[in-house]
């Protein structure tokens, strides 16, 4: 994979994120995992994997159908919420694991469906993490992978850079990035290259609600590890000064609330 490593492809960010993203930022993806549960059309008794989990927003879901789940992810904060769930709602069918999603610890076809929810996207080696997925699934097993698609093609997006750029003005706008899975094109190559037939990418939409613009960004804040990052960074006097201009930023681009905005996402499908 060529270019400059993706900050978020490292650990870090996501533990920071943790607590803020299984309240928030979580229960908005339930309707992408929703999509690509639908697309697989697994069968009663199946195992599943979850790449890249994090709180187990798609391993939650897929517990109440689903035979055994395995979720994996190299951030111990993420799965730290994920087993505080598990315990809360009294899952039995669920094992979670702190790894390395690039060198996965199981063995050969052993899943009949694999999932990746905006995870794998980030893999610094994404071939391999597409390899690791096909070695793992039995012949004949799906796999569904959502990624990001452009900022331009998403409202939500374009309302968050737009915001953050107001904060640090000397951030670049957001460019289409051809050489990440932003690009469905290259989506499918990698997969097809990774062993995966019957590849297609389909187009999905996510809605994220705004009931006001205050919460709206605390939400964004709570939920968003680049945001977490920047602030960090700041720190808390630099910060509250600077998301005045964010929120105003909002309160001008943004129509009445409440309402909500859209997210576009690439959902790959293929199977072994």
């Amino acid at each position: 994979m060529s270019g400059k490593q993706n900050p978020l492809s490292k650990f870090e960010p996501w533990d920071l994120v943790a607590s803020g993203y299984s309240e928030t930022t979580m229960q908005v993806f339930e309707q992408f995992a929703e999509v690509a549960i639908a697309a697989s059309e697994l069968k009663p008794g199946s195992t599943v994997l979850d790449v890249a989990c994090g709180p187990g927003t798609l391993s939650l879901m897929m517990a109440r159908e689903a035979e055994l789940v395995h979720g994996i992810d190299f951030s111990q904060a993420m799965l730290d919420c994920f087993a505080e769930r598990i315990k809360d709602e009294e899952h039995r069918n669920i094992k979670i694991q702190h790894g390395d999603a690039q060198a996965l610890p199981y063995e050969d076809n052993l899943f009949d469906a694999a999932f990746s929810m905006f995870g794998l996207m980030f893999f610094p080696d994404r071939g391999r993490g597409f390899s690791e997925i096909h070695r793992t699934l039995k012949p004949g097993g799906t796999v569904a992978v959502s990624s990001w698609a452009p900022v331009d093609l998403s409202p939500a997006m374009q309302m968050m850079f737009g915001a953050i750029k107001t904060m640090k003005p000397e951030l670049p706008e957001p460019q289409r990035a051809i050489d990440t899975l932003e690009n469905p094109d290259l989506f499918m190559q990698e997969m097809e290259q990774a062993g995966f037939r019957d590849v297609e990418i389909r187009s999905i939409t996510g809605s994220f609600p705004v009931e006001s613009i205050p919460e709206f960004w605390e939400g964004m804040v709570k939920g968003s590890a680049p945001i977490q990052m920047m602030k960090n960074g700041m720190g808390e006097t630099v910060w509250r000064e600077k998301e005045k201009l964010a929120l105003a930023f909002i309160e001008e681009t943004l129509p009445a609330t409440p309402t909500s905005l859209t997210s576009d996402a690439w959902l790959g499908l293929g199977v072994k």
